[in-house]
């Protein structure tokens, strides 16, 4: 795995980017044969961070986005993508901080999008509802987009033991399988291309196998690292304590891993203890107690060549 930016390695611990050396965003350019690019590191708080977003670029262009939380359009569009080469946009759950700016990635021009993403229970949509909801109904909220996109989907059943294929052309294959997180229905997804391989665990708490057989053996797992190791109330019912992720990154023999989703409350929320980013080293030394590989701390707009 080759990351396309200068590292400070502190400790031995975590590589942290230098960006100062580059020109403004001159470092986000994803145009190896295969790149993930990181439009939001962060969680629902919004300090300092986009919420969570990716693209994997291929051959230079954005073929697939992984979730579109608050901030990513304006990061999707500085990367330079293009939804016109979007082949698909995957969304691992329905929190906002996951997907509420789809409706603003598809407004700009006409789109043909195929979109991956939960079956639904009781208290969230699946997805074709989502969709349905936003764009399809004739009181749906944006039916202004409705005439202007062609959407086709594949729903992901939270509740099957095995992956589904979400997607495959001559290049790429996705699968998706249900991860657990509290109540929510939630995706977590691996990416091939050729040899290059990266999984995205979405928001859980690290207890299904069978997603950890799916994500076996990537060159890149990206970790949405948003509790602490000693989180209380519903952040431990939805989120994976730095210890465990540190076992599943190990487990899996991760080539290389991505700390993204670091969620962060101001001081005096009632859940600040409970963040990863409450004290982020200290979280990082749970996590590499049990997995000693190439780390990385995800920030905003950066870019990873997987080769």
């Amino acid at each position: 795995m080759n990351v396309k930016a200068s590292r400070l390695c502190i400790a031995g611990l975590v590589c942290a980017f230098v960006l100062s050396a580059y020109p403004p965003y001159a470092w986000a350019q994803c145009d190896s044969p295969v790149a993930l690019q990181i439009l939001g590191s962060g969680g629902p708080f919004g300090i300092g961070r986009v919420s969570s977003g990716y693209i994997v670029w291929i051959d230079g262009v954005s073929r697939i986005m992984v979730d579109a939380g608050g901030g990513t359009f304006a990061h999707f569009h500085k990367a330079g993508a293009q939804i016109s080469d979007v082949r698909l946009l995957a969304v691992s759950h329905f929190h906002p901080d996951h997907s509420s700016e789809i409706p603003a990635l598809l407004w700009p021009e006409a789109s043909t999008v195929h979109m991956a993403g939960p079956s639904g229970n009781g208290g969230y949509p699946s997805l074709d509802e989502f969709i349905n909801g936003l764009f399809g109904a004739p009181d749906a909220v944006f039916r202004v987009l409705g005439q202007r996109l062609n959407l086709s989907t594949t729903t992901v059943d939270v509740l099957a033991a095995q992956s589904v294929e979400v997607f495959s052309d001559e290049q790429v294959r996705v699968r998706g399988i249900g991860v657990p997180h509290g109540d929510v229905p939630t995706v977590g997804y691996r990416v091939d291309v050729g040899d290059a391989s990266v999984g995205f665990s979405s928001d859980q708490i690290g207890t299904n196998p069978a997603y950890t057989a799916l994500v076996r053996g990537v060159d890149l797992l990206i970790v949405h690292f948003a509790a602490s190791e000693t989180p209380v109330g519903r952040t431990a019912t939805l989120h994976a304590t730095p210890s465990v992720w540190g076992q599943m990154a190990s487990d899996v023999q991760a080539g290389g891993v991505v700390l993204s989703h670091l969620s962060e409350s101001k001081p005096g929320h009632s859940r600040h203890g409970s963040h990863s980013g409450s004290d982020l080293d200290g979280s990082v030394a749970h996590f590499r107690s049990h997995y000693d590989g190439p780390l990385t701390i995800a920030e905003d707009l950066m870019c990873i060549a997987i080769e």
